[in-house]
């Protein structure tokens, strides 16, 4: 390489500015700026047809981005045939804008002329339940007529293996994400830097409040209304709230929201000693003992109401006589339960396309505003629920 090329592979006279202003345009992604750069080195007649472009190691130096802000403006030009790539070697410019690479390169298409598929990676805290299965289908369902199909990942709701595996998804080429983020304040470090870099991702389930992203959740605050409603209308006036903690965790801080709106419009103020923070068998039993005018619970899931089921019932109360329970998420072969629950069914399926949908129409147009899309939830009325003895239907 001459002292020309080095000049230009470090961005001399490049049409990019790579200042800190500039990387925090909000109106241009990243990955369009250096689009827009390759394009003008190739305009000015700097860049030559069958030059070998900078490496995406070199790019990612010269601008101070990520990989995958690389990746995105080559997979556009490539697409365009502006550029051509080669198995082992790197990008190059194409012989004729828009003709793209010639004949002897693998032009990306299959025996059939069609595209060949690429990955979009669908990263979940764990594989189980009815809502998970019920998300996944969705997404496929999203996903089945594009040309894109999904690499599945879960992170046990911890942040730094989700660190890990967006990583893992970037390293295996993924074009974008849907992710259900960990529990937590904030994003891990790497959700934060991909949200800034204008990757296409889209957040299901939970968000972070001053991170705008592109989110498909449940409506928690109707969902938790309704089901506190529900119990309201039974006759309970103490009913306690049982939660893992729930601050910076949007979709469990919103579920205390409707349970609070819920007793506040029917004139039972929330009692903050009966929201319990402990999901642990022996907790909820000590709590259930402590609070003797306590007729209900809610609690913010399947597998804490199930807990929640086991230590009253282990302290001795029947359900729904002593005790009536009401939790989120519902089950596969619930009716068939001992205690057939009542509880909150989010729509999997329908965030899953919304998500997957919302992820597709990011590559069309990458600038679109980001946006919140809420899914109403449905109450399902069962056994676990009653009124309480002497008390009066509202």
């Amino acid at each position: 390489m001459d002292d020309k090329d080095r000049a230009e592979d470090r961005g001399e006279g490049a049409g990019l500015s790579c200042d800190r202003e500039r990387r925090s345009d909000k109106r241009t992604p990243l990955y369009a700026q250096i689009e827009s750069y390759v394009r003008d080195q190739i305009r000015s007649g700097k860049w030559k047809p069958g030059k070998r472009l900078p490496s995406e190691n070199q790019l990612c130096k010269q601008f101070d981005v990520s990989r995958i802000t690389i990746r995105g403006a080559m997979d556009k030009l490539a697409e365009e045939g502006v550029v051509f790539r080669v198995q082992g070697r790197g990008s190059f410019v194409a012989e004729e804008a828009g003709k793209g690479e010639p004949a002897k390169y693998d032009s990306g298409r299959g025996a059939s002329g069609d595209r060949e598929l690429q990955t979009v990676a669908v990263i979940l805290p764990r594989l189980r339940g009815m809502l998970t299965n019920s998300l996944l289908a969705g997404v496929e369902r999203a996903l089945e007529p594009s040309r894109f199909r999904m690499l599945l990942l879960t992170t046990d709701d911890s942040q730094e293996k989700e660190e890990i595996k967006l990583r893992e998804a970037l390293r295996a080429g993924a074009r974008g994400v849907i992710v259900y983020p960990a529990e937590g304040r904030t994003y891990s470090e790497e959700m934060l830097r991909l949200t800034l870099d204008r990757y296409p991702i889209v957040v299901i389930d939970r968000y972070v409040r001053g991170v705008p992203t592109h989110c498909v959740c449940s409506d928690h605050i109707a969902g938790a209304y309704e089901a506190t409603e529900h119990l309201l209308r039974l006759g309970h006036r103490r009913i306690g709230f049982v939660t893992t903690p729930y601050e910076g965790t949007t979709s469990l801080e919103e579920r205390l929201e409707g349970f609070r709106q819920a007793l506040n419009d029917y004139g039972a103020a929330l009692d903050r000693s009966l929201v319990l923070e402990r999901a642990e068998p022996d907790a909820i039993a000590a709590f259930l003992a402590s609070s003797p005018g306590v007729t209900a619970l809610f609690a913010v899931n399947e597998h804490i109401g199930q807990m929640a089921i086991r230590a009253a019932e282990a302290a001795g109360m029947r359900v729904p006589d002593d005790l009536s329970v009401v939790f989120f998420d519902d089950y596969d072969h619930a009716d068939a339960s001992r205690i057939p629950p009542t509880c909150v069914a989010q729509q999997g399926d329908t965030i899953g396309f919304e998500a997957g949908s919302r992820l597709l129409s990011l590559f069309g147009n990458p600038n679109q505003e980001r946006s919140m899309v809420r899914i109403p939830t449905r109450l399902i009325v069962r056994a676990s629920t009653a009124a309480p003895r002497g008390a009066e239907r509202v």
